[in-house]
Protein backbone atom coordinates (compact mmCIF):
# COMPACT_ATOMS: atom_id res chain seq x y z
CA UNK A 1 0.00 0.00 0.00
CA UNK A 2 1.50 3.31 -1.11
CA UNK A 3 2.35 5.81 1.59
CA UNK A 4 0.16 8.87 1.93
CA UNK A 5 1.87 12.27 1.22
CA UNK A 6 0.33 15.63 2.04
CA UNK A 7 0.51 17.96 -0.98
CA UNK A 8 2.13 21.31 -0.33
CA UNK A 9 2.09 23.94 -3.06
CA UNK A 10 5.35 25.62 -4.11
CA UNK A 11 6.22 28.97 -2.60
CA UNK A 12 5.89 30.55 -5.98
CA UNK A 13 2.41 29.33 -6.39
CA UNK A 14 1.60 30.44 -2.88
CA UNK A 15 2.86 33.92 -3.58
CA UNK A 16 1.00 33.99 -6.82
CA UNK A 17 -2.19 33.06 -5.16
CA UNK A 18 -1.54 35.47 -2.33
CA UNK A 19 -0.75 38.21 -4.74
CA UNK A 20 -3.81 37.52 -6.76
CA UNK A 21 -5.75 37.61 -3.57
CA UNK A 22 -4.34 41.05 -2.72
CA UNK A 23 -5.07 42.44 -6.14
CA UNK A 24 -8.56 41.29 -5.90
CA UNK A 25 -8.90 42.53 -2.36
CA UNK A 26 -7.33 46.18 -2.82
CA UNK A 27 -7.70 47.41 -6.43
CA UNK A 28 -8.41 51.07 -5.43
CA UNK A 29 -5.22 51.33 -3.35
CA UNK A 30 -3.02 50.06 -6.17
CA UNK A 31 -4.58 52.47 -8.64
CA UNK A 32 -3.98 55.38 -6.24
CA UNK A 33 -0.28 54.47 -5.85
CA UNK A 34 0.12 54.21 -9.60
CA UNK A 35 -1.39 57.68 -10.06
CA UNK A 36 0.98 59.15 -7.45
CA UNK A 37 3.95 57.62 -9.21
CA UNK A 38 2.82 59.01 -12.56
CA UNK A 39 2.38 62.51 -11.11
CA UNK A 40 5.79 62.31 -9.44
CA UNK A 41 7.42 61.36 -12.73
CA UNK A 42 5.69 64.25 -14.51
CA UNK A 43 6.84 66.68 -11.79
CA UNK A 44 10.43 65.44 -12.09
CA UNK A 45 10.36 65.85 -15.87
CA UNK A 46 9.03 69.42 -15.52
CA UNK A 47 11.76 70.28 -12.99
CA UNK A 48 14.46 68.87 -15.26
CA UNK A 49 13.14 70.85 -18.25
CA UNK A 50 12.96 74.05 -16.16
CA UNK A 51 16.50 73.48 -14.89
CA UNK A 52 17.80 73.05 -18.43
CA UNK A 53 15.92 76.14 -19.59
CA UNK A 54 17.33 78.24 -16.74
CA UNK A 55 20.85 77.02 -17.51
CA UNK A 56 20.45 77.94 -21.17
CA UNK A 57 19.07 81.37 -20.20
CA UNK A 58 21.96 81.94 -17.81
CA UNK A 59 24.53 81.05 -20.48
CA UNK A 60 22.78 83.32 -23.00
CA UNK A 61 22.72 86.25 -20.57
CA UNK A 62 26.39 85.70 -19.77
CA UNK A 63 27.29 85.79 -23.46
CA UNK A 64 25.28 88.98 -23.96
CA UNK A 65 26.93 90.67 -20.96
CA UNK A 66 30.37 89.50 -22.08
CA UNK A 67 29.75 90.79 -25.59
CA UNK A 68 28.52 94.13 -24.21
CA UNK A 69 31.58 94.42 -21.96
CA UNK A 70 33.97 93.72 -24.85
CA UNK A 71 32.08 96.19 -27.04
CA UNK A 72 32.24 98.90 -24.36
CA UNK A 73 35.97 98.30 -23.91
CA UNK A 74 36.60 98.51 -27.65
CA UNK A 75 34.24 101.43 -28.34
CA UNK A 76 36.15 104.55 -29.30
CA UNK A 77 34.82 107.92 -28.19
CA UNK A 78 34.59 110.37 -31.08
CA UNK A 79 33.83 114.07 -31.10
CA UNK A 80 30.35 115.23 -32.07
CA UNK A 81 31.11 117.24 -35.20
CA UNK A 82 34.37 116.21 -36.88
CA UNK A 83 34.33 112.67 -35.45
CA UNK A 84 37.84 112.94 -34.01
CA UNK A 85 39.06 110.01 -31.95
CA UNK A 86 39.79 110.89 -28.33
CA UNK A 87 43.44 110.30 -27.41
CA UNK A 88 44.27 108.94 -30.85
CA UNK A 89 47.91 109.98 -30.89
CA UNK A 90 50.76 110.41 -28.41
CA UNK A 91 52.39 113.84 -28.58
CA UNK A 92 55.76 114.45 -26.95
CA UNK A 93 55.62 117.31 -24.46
CA UNK A 94 58.60 119.23 -25.74
CA UNK A 95 59.74 121.85 -23.27
CA UNK A 96 61.04 123.99 -26.12
CA UNK A 97 59.29 123.60 -29.47
CA UNK A 98 60.14 125.49 -32.65
CA UNK A 99 57.72 128.20 -31.51
CA UNK A 100 60.22 129.13 -28.77
CA UNK A 101 63.18 129.61 -31.13
CA UNK A 102 65.63 132.12 -29.59
CA UNK A 103 65.97 133.90 -32.94
CA UNK A 104 63.22 136.52 -32.91
CA UNK A 105 62.68 136.68 -36.66
CA UNK A 106 62.63 132.90 -37.11
CA UNK A 107 60.16 132.60 -34.25
CA UNK A 108 58.02 135.50 -35.50
CA UNK A 109 57.73 134.04 -38.98
CA UNK A 110 56.70 130.69 -37.56
CA UNK A 111 53.91 132.27 -35.52
CA UNK A 112 52.90 134.40 -38.50
CA UNK A 113 52.50 131.25 -40.61
CA UNK A 114 49.78 129.81 -38.37
CA UNK A 115 46.72 129.56 -40.62
CA UNK A 116 43.31 129.60 -38.98
CA UNK A 117 41.34 130.47 -42.14
CA UNK A 118 40.24 126.84 -42.78
CA UNK A 119 38.46 126.97 -39.42
CA UNK A 120 35.63 129.00 -40.94
CA UNK A 121 33.47 126.27 -42.49
CA UNK A 122 30.24 126.18 -44.50
CA UNK A 123 28.15 123.15 -43.49
CA UNK A 124 24.70 122.05 -44.72
CA UNK A 125 21.93 123.64 -42.68
CA UNK A 126 20.15 120.28 -42.35
CA UNK A 127 23.31 118.75 -40.86
CA UNK A 128 23.63 121.65 -38.42
CA UNK A 129 20.04 121.14 -37.26
CA UNK A 130 20.67 117.40 -36.86
CA UNK A 131 23.67 118.18 -34.66
CA UNK A 132 21.67 120.61 -32.53
CA UNK A 133 23.72 123.67 -33.51
CA UNK A 134 22.47 127.21 -33.15
CA UNK A 135 21.65 128.82 -36.47
CA UNK A 136 24.69 130.24 -38.23
CA UNK A 137 24.95 132.99 -40.83
CA UNK A 138 24.05 131.88 -44.35
CA UNK A 139 26.98 131.12 -46.65
CA UNK A 140 26.84 133.86 -49.32
CA UNK A 141 27.39 131.50 -52.29
CA UNK A 142 25.06 128.67 -51.20
CA UNK A 143 21.92 129.42 -49.18
CA UNK A 144 21.61 125.76 -48.12
CA UNK A 145 24.74 126.14 -45.95
CA UNK A 146 25.57 128.00 -42.74
CA UNK A 147 28.85 129.46 -41.53
CA UNK A 148 30.62 128.34 -38.34
CA UNK A 149 34.06 128.90 -36.80
CA UNK A 150 35.67 125.70 -35.48
CA UNK A 151 36.62 126.43 -31.88
CA UNK A 152 40.17 125.05 -32.12
CA UNK A 153 40.87 127.43 -35.00
CA UNK A 154 39.37 130.32 -33.07
CA UNK A 155 41.79 129.51 -30.25
CA UNK A 156 44.62 129.46 -32.79
CA UNK A 157 43.46 132.86 -34.04
CA UNK A 158 43.50 134.18 -30.49
CA UNK A 159 46.93 132.87 -29.51
CA UNK A 160 48.30 134.29 -32.76
CA UNK A 161 46.82 137.72 -32.00
CA UNK A 162 48.25 137.67 -28.48
CA UNK A 163 51.68 136.79 -29.86
CA UNK A 164 51.44 139.59 -32.40
CA UNK A 165 50.62 142.05 -29.62
CA UNK A 166 53.68 140.76 -27.74
CA UNK A 167 55.79 141.19 -30.88
CA UNK A 168 54.61 144.79 -31.35
CA UNK A 169 55.52 145.53 -27.72
CA UNK A 170 58.95 143.88 -28.07
CA UNK A 171 59.75 145.84 -31.24
CA UNK A 172 58.34 149.12 -29.97
CA UNK A 173 55.74 149.21 -32.78
CA UNK A 174 52.31 150.79 -32.52
CA UNK A 175 49.85 148.07 -31.42
CA UNK A 176 48.35 146.15 -34.35
CA UNK A 177 45.79 144.50 -32.08
CA UNK A 178 43.46 146.52 -29.91
CA UNK A 179 43.56 146.12 -26.16
CA UNK A 180 39.97 144.89 -26.22
CA UNK A 181 40.78 142.18 -28.76
CA UNK A 182 43.75 140.93 -26.74
CA UNK A 183 41.69 140.80 -23.54
CA UNK A 184 38.88 139.00 -25.40
CA UNK A 185 41.33 136.41 -26.69
CA UNK A 186 42.88 135.83 -23.27
CA UNK A 187 39.40 135.39 -21.84
CA UNK A 188 38.46 132.87 -24.55
CA UNK A 189 41.66 130.88 -24.06
CA UNK A 190 40.99 130.73 -20.32
CA UNK A 191 37.45 129.54 -21.02
CA UNK A 192 38.84 126.81 -23.31
CA UNK A 193 41.21 125.62 -20.59
CA UNK A 194 38.39 125.37 -18.07
CA UNK A 195 36.09 123.71 -20.58
CA UNK A 196 38.64 121.02 -21.49
CA UNK A 197 39.56 120.45 -17.84
CA UNK A 198 42.54 118.36 -18.95
CA UNK A 199 43.34 116.10 -16.00
CA UNK A 200 46.58 114.68 -17.42
CA UNK A 201 49.14 114.42 -14.62
CA UNK A 202 52.42 116.10 -15.50
CA UNK A 203 55.29 114.23 -13.87
CA UNK A 204 57.60 116.39 -11.79
CA UNK A 205 61.35 116.32 -12.34
CA UNK A 206 63.43 115.15 -9.39
CA UNK A 207 66.48 117.22 -10.30
CA UNK A 208 64.49 120.33 -11.25
CA UNK A 209 61.20 120.26 -9.31
CA UNK A 210 59.96 123.45 -11.00
CA UNK A 211 59.82 121.57 -14.33
CA UNK A 212 57.14 119.04 -15.18
CA UNK A 213 56.20 116.66 -18.01
CA UNK A 214 59.85 116.35 -19.07
CA UNK A 215 60.15 113.48 -21.62
CA UNK A 216 56.45 112.77 -21.13
CA UNK A 217 53.84 112.15 -23.83
CA UNK A 218 50.32 113.52 -23.98
CA UNK A 219 47.24 111.72 -25.35
CA UNK A 220 45.80 114.01 -28.03
CA UNK A 221 43.28 114.23 -30.83
CA UNK A 222 44.67 114.23 -34.35
CA UNK A 223 45.05 117.80 -35.61
CA UNK A 224 45.66 116.59 -39.16
CA UNK A 225 42.31 114.79 -39.05
CA UNK A 226 40.59 118.03 -38.04
CA UNK A 227 42.27 119.91 -40.90
CA UNK A 228 41.12 117.22 -43.31
CA UNK A 229 37.55 117.53 -42.02
CA UNK A 230 37.49 121.32 -42.53
CA UNK A 231 38.59 120.85 -46.14
CA UNK A 232 35.30 119.06 -46.79
CA UNK A 233 33.38 122.24 -45.88
CA UNK A 234 35.31 125.17 -47.44
CA UNK A 235 33.89 128.66 -47.04
CA UNK A 236 36.31 130.55 -49.34
CA UNK A 237 37.32 132.63 -46.30
CA UNK A 238 40.48 134.58 -45.48
CA UNK A 239 40.92 136.73 -42.41
CA UNK A 240 43.56 138.91 -44.04
CA UNK A 241 44.69 142.12 -42.38
CA UNK A 242 42.26 142.45 -39.52
CA UNK A 243 43.12 146.11 -38.95
CA UNK A 244 41.85 146.87 -42.45
CA UNK A 245 39.24 144.16 -43.11
CA UNK A 246 37.37 144.55 -39.82
CA UNK A 247 36.57 148.17 -40.65
CA UNK A 248 35.13 147.55 -44.13
CA UNK A 249 31.39 148.16 -44.72
CA UNK A 250 30.97 144.60 -46.05
CA UNK A 251 32.61 141.34 -45.00
CA UNK A 252 31.77 139.57 -48.29
CA UNK A 253 35.22 140.26 -49.82
CA UNK A 254 36.67 137.93 -47.19
CA UNK A 255 34.66 135.10 -48.81
CA UNK A 256 35.98 135.53 -52.35
CA UNK A 257 38.81 132.98 -52.17
CA UNK A 258 37.01 130.01 -53.73
CA UNK A 259 38.69 127.11 -55.47
CA UNK A 260 38.95 127.19 -59.25
CA UNK A 261 36.22 125.23 -61.02
CA UNK A 262 33.68 125.43 -58.20
CA UNK A 263 30.14 126.84 -58.47
CA UNK A 264 30.96 129.07 -55.49
CA UNK A 265 33.68 130.84 -57.48
CA UNK A 266 31.28 131.42 -60.38
CA UNK A 267 28.78 133.04 -58.02
CA UNK A 268 31.53 135.17 -56.45
CA UNK A 269 32.67 136.33 -59.90
CA UNK A 270 29.12 137.27 -60.80
CA UNK A 271 28.61 139.15 -57.52
CA UNK A 272 31.85 141.14 -57.86
CA UNK A 273 31.40 141.63 -61.61
CA UNK A 274 34.54 139.74 -62.56
CA UNK A 275 35.42 137.49 -65.50
CA UNK A 276 36.93 134.02 -65.72
CA UNK A 277 40.44 135.44 -65.44
CA UNK A 278 39.68 136.59 -61.86
CA UNK A 279 41.31 134.08 -59.51
CA UNK A 280 41.40 135.57 -56.01
CA UNK A 281 42.69 132.34 -54.46
CA UNK A 282 46.03 133.08 -56.15
CA UNK A 283 46.36 136.38 -54.29
CA UNK A 284 49.20 136.52 -51.77
CA UNK A 285 48.13 135.95 -48.18
CA UNK A 286 48.59 138.78 -45.68
CA UNK A 287 51.71 138.62 -43.53
CA UNK A 288 53.02 140.62 -40.61
CA UNK A 289 56.16 141.19 -42.69
CA UNK A 290 54.38 142.93 -45.58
Amino acid sequence: MAPKHEYKPLMGEEISEDSQGHESLHPAKEEKNSERLRRLNIALIILIVLSLALNILQISLYKVLLSHTVQCESTTYRTKYAGLEEGEIDVFWNQKSAYTDPDDEVRDRLWDSLDFDPGVVAVPKAWAVEKGLDEGATFPWDSSKSLYFVNAYHSMHCIKQVYRAFRDYRMGNPPSISNGHVVHCLDQLLADIKCQADDTLRATNVSTPHNSAVYQTHKCRNWDALEEWTQNYPSCYRYGNGTFEDNQPSQLPRFRFCQEGTPELEKARKYFGKGEDWKPIEEKKFSWFD
